[in-house]
């Protein structure tokens, strides 16, 4: 086979700049699958520029270069001699067979085979528990070609091996003439054998939109076909998009096993027939059955390997609601338990996003994988998103499409095909949909009740120090319901504190007829050291899951917080617009008092520097603290605590005119610890024109606990009925 190097060079090349350039991501799994033996690499087809992305992706990550079976259409003109130069045979090539079982017999090439014979552009792989391709307006089994040729070569290994045996090298010769070996290959033919290797290729995200590639086409070439131009919206955009591309090498099929377990096999080494020509034993009954059998058992090789993706989950679960409305958060929560149980199946197959904390997605923050998935949706016509309500737009949900548009038409489509050969997951999401919202809501709650418990017990257990830890109440997370609660309120404590803090205020509110919910930030209620630890990005998350509680508690719901709890209950409603009904901020920080803590930052790095040198002299860790309520808070402040509190602190200050809901600020007049004039601060930056301002005369800080409770429980009452309309 004439292959060029220097072609292939310059094709690797060339791929590796495109693919450095676009930032796509190709991830390679299951490299220590492939055998040391001549292997038949069968692949999943979607798009064209397979053709060229396995031989390179084969060559680089196992360090042979394949030969492959490509389309007839390719190989005329200049395109044909470039496909022979890099390695591809023809699928009318009346030596077809002969190449390829000659580079499987030798292990001179790989061999690459597409068992589909063209592109699954629906992915639809998978009718009535059998594989089946669309080709012609019909839909038929995949080939078995594949199956046939390491079956033949295998085949054609052990006849050599008899004949060799009986001394027989006329007809061992005559092999080596057919297949194109000499007599010194024959040790390395005989010790090895023929494996099957089943190769899956995802791409996240799937898109078809205008791209460069497409653009520079219509330049060259003028009006293109609407099937041309539908094959570059989408490989177009895979090379130049950024995507990741997944492959998975899965577990080899030796070849000799399908053989040794049929007695007409042994009949055949027992025939002193050549049976030199593949066509000769392409038609062998025994063989035609295995074929089939084979093939079952790499396409459920390949197409079980798929590397789920939000994309899938998201896809899968549109498609299965029944109704045409449908509630998002609904959507959203069965999302995150379908990716939950993907994480408990025992897939190993899934993309490396769904290893992330994924109650993001019920956070109502951005979420990039959702919000990306929803704007294509919602720009390709398939759904609308109007005020938590997601609309299915049922036509398109229910018509057929045409095999060569519907990866434009309906991308949904596509990727809910795509795991459907994961009939063990689908079944878990079939499952999921299958529960009223009222459970799912149920679920939700119990298992973030459940998460933040255990966090704080294992927090506690790991830091507990005695004699310096508050006992476990003062810090444990609570929840306080009411049977058909329709309002509900998070409460957040302050710095140093812990859930206790703002206990009667919780009491006072639950009196009133709300559910409410006391959030523990973490590294509070515990000791210092865990403080110590812990950025305020992990503040943020702890009131995040009480959001998640709270949203799966009551249709309603304000946000109120004292001091840093404050604080971060404004970030929150800065990033939920709208998802709240008001804030409530009590003596939140964006100047302090203390000069001290603005000398932080400083110090933290002097620390990091002298934990370098390794030297524990002149590190200054912790300062003392002398708190108003000495059953609750801690007695000693970690400086990497204030210059989080700091960062957090310009993060809040940076993110009020974002703020659009009604907003209650109230403010200590001589606040000892919060400079008084944050309140106003933070009033004036406020982007909502629904705001307030309340001040309390005070010298105290801790204004949820004393003479000024009262006050502020009032100010509290009469805000949120003013919010909530009763």
């Amino acid at each position: 086979m004439p292959i060029s190097n220097t072609l292939l060079k310059t094709l690797e090349i060339t791929m590796d700049t495109i693919f450095k350039a676009s930032g796509t991501d190709i991830r390679i799994h299951g490299r220590e699958n492939v055998p040391h033996h001549p292997v038949l690499y069968v692949v999943n087809h979607f798009t064209r520029m397979e053709t060229f992305l396995m031989p390179y992706i084969i060559r680089k990550s196992i360090g042979k270069y394949p030969i492959s079976l490509a389309f007839k259409d390719f190989f005329t003109g200049r395109m044909g001699e470039f496909m022979e130069r890099v390695g591809a045979v023809s699928t009318t090539d009346p030596n077809r067979d002969a190449i390829l079982v000659g580079s499987l017999l030798t292990d001179r090439h790989p061999v690459i085979i597409f068992p589909e014979g063209q592109m699954i552009k629906d992915k639809k792989i998978v009718e009535k528990g059998k594989f089946m391709v669309y080709n012609t307006g019909i839909r038929r089994p995949p080939h078995t070609g594949a199956a046939r040729l390491a079956l033949i070569s295998q085949l054609t290994r052990e006849k050599i091996r008899r004949f060799m045996k009986k001394g027989d090298m006329s007809r061992v010769r005559a092999y080596a003439a057919h297949y194109g070996f000499s007599e010194s290959d024959l040790d390395q033919i005989l010790s090895r054998e023929t494996y099957i290797v089943p190769v899956n290729i995802t791409y996240f995200p799937i898109r078809a939109r205008e791209n460069a590639i497409q653009k520079l086409a219509e330049r060259l070439a003028g009006e293109l076909s609407d099937r041309f131009r539908e094959e570059l919206e989408v490989e177009g955009t895979i090379v130049t998009g950024g995507v990741d591309i997944d492959i998975n090498f899965g577990p080899p099929l030796p070849a000799g096993r399908y053989l040794s377990s049929r007695k007409e096999f042994r009949r055949v080494l027992d025939d002193d027939a050549l049976y030199i020509d593949p066509a000769e034993l392409r038609d062998l009954r025994f063989l035609k059955k295995l074929t089939v059998g084979m093939m079952q058992d790499y396409m459920a090789g390949i197409y079980g390997m798929t590397t789920v993706n939000h994309d899938h989950i998201f896809s899968y679960i549109l498609s299965r609601y029944r109704k045409k409305r449908i509630d998002e958060n609904d959507f959203k929560n069965r999302a995150f338990l379908a990716v939950n149980r993907l994480l408990t199946t025992g897939i190993r197959n899934y993309h490396t996003s769904l290893e992330r904390k994924q109650y993001y997605l019920l956070t109502d923050d951005y979420h990039d994988k959702y919000q990306d998935f929803i704007e294509t949706a919602t720009s390709d016509g398939l759904i609308t998103l109007r005020d938590g309500v997601i609309t299915k737009n049922a036509r398109r949900f229910t018509r057929l499409y045409d095999f060569h548009s519907v990866r434009q038409d309906n991308i949904v489509e596509v990727l809910k095909n795509e795991i459907e050969p994961l009939e063990h997951f689908t079944r878990e999401i079939d499952r999921i949909m299958r529960r009223p919202r009222f459970l799912i809501r149920r679920r939700i709650r119990k298992h973030f009740i459940r998460l933040d418990n255990q966090l704080f017990e294992n927090d506690y257990r790991k830091h507990y120090i005695e004699g310096e830890s508050k006992p476990p109440e003062i810090g444990r997370p609570f929840l306080l319901p009411r049977f058909f609660g329709r309002r509900g309120v998070i409460l957040v404590h302050g710095y140093m504190a812990a859930p206790e803090e703002i206990r009667p205020l919780a009491e006072y509110l639950h009196g009133k007829g709300y559910v409410v919910y006391g959030a523990r930030l973490r590294g509070h209620g515990t000791a210092p050291e865990d403080l110590a630890t812990k950025k305020w990005k992990k503040w943020y998350d702890s009131v995040s899951r009480g959001y998640i509680i709270m949203k799966n508690s009551v249709p309603a719901f304000a946000v109120a917080g004292f001091s840093t709890g404050a604080g971060i209950a404004l970030l929150q409603a800065a990033n939920k617009p709208g998802r709240f009904r008001g804030v409530i901020s009590i003596n939140a920080p964006l100047r302090l008092q203390n000069i001290s803590s603005r000398l932080s930052s400083a110090v933290v790095l002097w620390n990091k520097f002298l934990g370098k040198l390794r030297v524990s002299r002149g590190r200054m860790e912790y300062v003392t603290n002398e708190p108003e309520n000495r059953h609750i808070n801690y007695f000693r402040n970690p400086v990497s605590g204030v210059n989080e509190l700091g960062k957090l602190m310009k993060e809040v200050e940076d993110s009020l005119e974002r703020l659009t809901d009604p907003v209650l600020v109230i403010q200590g007049s001589d606040d000892p610890v919060v400079n008084p004039v944050s309140g106003l601060e933070i009033f004036e930056r406020l982007g909502t024109k629904k705001k307030q301002i309340f001040r309390v005369f005070s010298n105290r800080h801790g204004i949820l606990r004393g003479r000024e409770s009262e006050q502020v429980f009032s100010r509290v009452r009469d805000f949120l009925k003013e919010i909530f309309g009763a």
